[in-house]
């Protein structure tokens, strides 16, 4: 009776001692799987990185200059100044109307933000005569020309 009796105990200790041990294993591993990211979100994030090592690729090793990735077609990744500066090697900002050829006039693009509040393409200062570089900037980081003033919380792309 007394060898039924240790080997239980020595069972249940082994059990216990392992358990010990392969406790924060286990948690360990719940969490990774409680926090994984969704298939979509890694598949976004993967692509976030293959652009940005495009485009590092494409500014650095080839000299092409930076394009906003919905341009990417139409600037033929950077090589197509003509398209909105009107000349093959620009030296200055393209002019609104060049911008207008594809987006419409700022009146139109007025009409299309005519929802937010303030609408950003007609402002009470500017009417719809604010120039396009002054918020969209394609080779370079958007930013709202109304936040000099103003607190609006508008993301430019």
């Amino acid at each position: 009776m007394k060898t039924k009796a240790s080997v239980a105990s020595g069972a249940i200790l082994t059990l216990f001692v392992i358990g010990i041990f392969l406790a924060p294993s286990v948690l360990r591993a719940q969490q990774e799987v409680e926090e994984k990211p969704s298939v979509a979100e890694t598949t976004l994030e993967q692509h976030k990185v293959r652009q940005i090592t495009i485009d590092i690729i494409d500014n650095k090793v080839f000299g092409k200059v930076p394009v906003k990735s919905f341009h990417k077609k139409i600037h033929q990744n950077g090589t197509n100044c003509e398209l909105c500066h009107a000349v093959k090697e620009p030296t200055a900002p393209p002019d609104t109307r060049n911008c207008a050829n594809c987006h419409g006039t700022p009146e139109d693009a007025a009409k299309r933000t005519v929802k937010l509040d303030p609408n950003p393409h007609n402002s009470p200062h500017w009417g719809t005569e604010l120039p396009c570089d002054a918020c969209h900037k394609e080779h370079g980081k958007s930013e709202f020309y109304c936040k000099n003033c103003h607190h609006f919380d508008y993301q430019v792309p």
